[in-house]
């Protein structure tokens, strides 16, 4: 059986494209009110990442809206309405990054230009992405922020106060050659 290491290395040394898939990971969002904050969390993730021998990265990833929990179920119901989950189902991001070389040896940061499609609306999104290698693959990190209201996202609010436009996006996810 080959390690990831050495699938790498032959990859690289072919000129082929070396895919990943993603094993597990969380996507989350933040909201803030004047009274508290609110989290939603989804590990039902579905991704996959390319390098190319160029050192370009194509990565895509997606969660459907109905898995976030916040632990307020209520608040679960009112986060589909909002985002018309029946018409949008999920959230996806996706883009390219370059100088990404393998094996990652070392962690690094690159920058993902890429697409966040939220509510129906999609719209570019630079997000940089902290990689680092880790025994069963690599780890990717991001965090970024989005206007609500740019999505079409009706604000939620409490005791007639509106959350803060800013939702914080972050992700935490484990990629691992694919088919392995």
């Amino acid at each position: 059986m080959r390690t990831l290491l050495s699938a790498l290395l032959l990859a690289a040394a072919a000129g082929e494209p070396q895919a990943f898939d993603l094993r597990a990971g969380t996507l989350s969002y933040t909201v803030v009110h004047k009274l508290h904050e609110v989290k939603g969390t989804t590990h039902a993730l579905e991704g996959r990442a390319q390098v190319q021998p160029g050192g370009t990265l194509r990565v895509q990833v997606r969660a459907k809206v109905a898995t976030f929990d916040s632990g307020n179920s209520n608040r679960d119901e009112h986060v589909r309405e909002v985002t018309h989950e029946p018409a949008h189902p999920y959230v996806q991001i996706k883009g390219t990054a370059s100088g990404v070389r393998l094996p990652i040896s070392a962690p690094i940061d690159v920058t993902l230009d890429g697409t966040l499609d939220f509510n129906g609306v999609q719209k570019p999104q630079k997000i940089v992405v902290h990689l680092e290698p880790q025994k069963e693959g690599v780890r990717a990190r991001f965090s970024f922020p989005i206007s609500m209201e740019a999505y079409g996202v009706e604000r939620p609010e409490l005791l007639f106060v509106k959350v803060d436009d800013n939702m914080e996006i972050a992700g935490e996810l484990l990629f691992a050659e694919a088919g392995k």
